[in-house]
């Protein structure tokens, strides 16, 4: 099983989402909040990534309280100092080599994000949350509303003296003084966005090191670097209806509840209620031929789990990605590291490497089903389909 990480700040979109009806979740936060609960449910590889820094995990609120409802899903990772000073070095080295790159990329991501993201993204309302009703917790976690370890290429890039940027560091988390049309909120804004897109990259080349699997929140998309499909084409691992309702259906419950604590803390104990069953193999969420059927058996699942399944709030939350121009989870998709291939190579060829001959299996079996996504290391993503875009084929399994 290739451990995998799956970073905070797609984990908090759990929270983001249960702030107000659902109705109000915006794209971003709902399309993480499933992808983070099927890849939950379906496996024990996930980890937080560790930060570049040397802060621990600390947070606030609703936050908090889901970081501590999900301790035993997914615990922190913790990596070699070594590898974390290392890879946060070449970073910091990489962005100052690439200023005007990532300038323009924070120009775009801050006057036309739907260029980068698609239409609908949602990059407007993720930024309002972070610097607004998640103040207080994403200061906490990197000490100020943007990560000041990464002094050098942001003052490079936003080209602004270190002084003055840390003076905004200092100032970032009060919010009398962080009116939205001030001068100040716009430097903090546009820092805040490229020490996310950085991080995300750092994140992106620790799991590569380590050999080991990653899912990222969407933002970061802009700065991973490229991964060749020549040699290693995409992995899908496609979802059955029924799994596909399952993920839907288990981030739809926790809204039963009235405040966000509460429905954080639901969505944990059902989360985890599903997860148990299905790795006992206590329940089956088949492919079925219909859509009707599929939601029925997901529901039966969920019912035999232990889990209270409101039809109504499944309904509208298909009715919320829709109207988002998000169809449904089908897949997760896994592209794999550049130097997988040398090292399947080698370990399919070693009769003793047992693990290796399963991994290169998984690479090129055309049968792949969500239970063996553990098996492939590589980068993560779920993929969704169009509205309207045609289902998984086949019958009842």
């Amino acid at each position: 099983m290739a451990q995998g990480f799956i970073d905070w700040a797609s984990l908090t979109e759990v929270a983001n989402s249960y702030a107000g009806p659902m109705r109000d979740a915006y794209r971003w936060s709902a399309v993480s909040s499933i992808q983070a609960t099927c890849g939950i449910v379906h496996g024990r590889q996930f980890r937080v990534l560790p930060s570049p820094g040397s802060r621990r995990l600390s947070t606030k609120g609703p936050h908090d309280v889901l970081r501590m409802a999900v301790t035993d899903l997914v615990d922190s990772a913790q990596l070699p100092s070594n590898t974390v000073d290392r890879t946060a070095t070449d970073v910091k080295r990489w962005a100052q080599d690439n200023t005007t790159r990532l300038r323009q990329i924070v120009d775009t991501c801050m006057s036309d994000p739907d260029k980068l993201y698609g239409p609908k993204c949602g990059f407007d309302q993720w930024l309002a949350t972070a610097l607004g009703a998640n103040r207080e917790a994403t200061t906490l976690r990197v000490g100020g509303l943007f990560d000041l370890s990464l002094r050098a290429p942001l003052s490079a890039v936003l080209e602004v003296g270190d002084q003055e940027l840390a003076r905004a560091w200092e100032h970032s988390s009060e919010a009398a003084t962080l009116g939205t049309d001030s001068d100040l909120y716009e430097l903090v804004s546009r820092a805040h966005v490229l020490s996310i897109l950085l991080r995300g990259r750092y994140h992106d080349l620790v799991a590569r090191s380590a050999g080991i699997q990653v899912m990222h929140h969407p933002i970061r998309g802009p700065l991973l670097p490229e991964l060749p499909e020549a040699d290693l084409p995409p992995v899908p691992y496609e979802l059955t209806n029924s799994e596909r309702f399952m993920a839907q259906l288990l981030w739809a419950s926790g809204f039963a509840e009235r405040d966000a604590d509460r429905r954080i803390r639901l969505w944990a104990d059902n989360v985890r209620l599903v997860r148990t069953a299905v790795l006992a193999e206590l329940i089956d969420l088949p492919h079925r031929t219909s859509e009707t059927r599929a939601l029925d058996t997901a529901v039966d699942a969920a019912r035999n789990a232990g889990v209270r399944a409101h039809s109504r709030l499944v309904d509208d939350g298909i009715d919320l990605l829709l109207a988002a121009g998000v169809g449904a989870l089908t897949s997760f998709v896994v592209n794999g590291w550049p130097d997988m291939v040398t090292t399947l190579a080698t370990y399919a060829g070693s009769r003793k490497e047992q693990l290796g001959a399963r991994v290169a299996k998984q690479v090129f079996d055309s049968n792949r089903r969500l239970r063996h996504l553990a098996e492939t290391p590589g980068r993560v993503t779920g993929r969704f389909a169009s509205p309207g875009e045609p289902r998984m084929a086949g019958g009842d399994a």
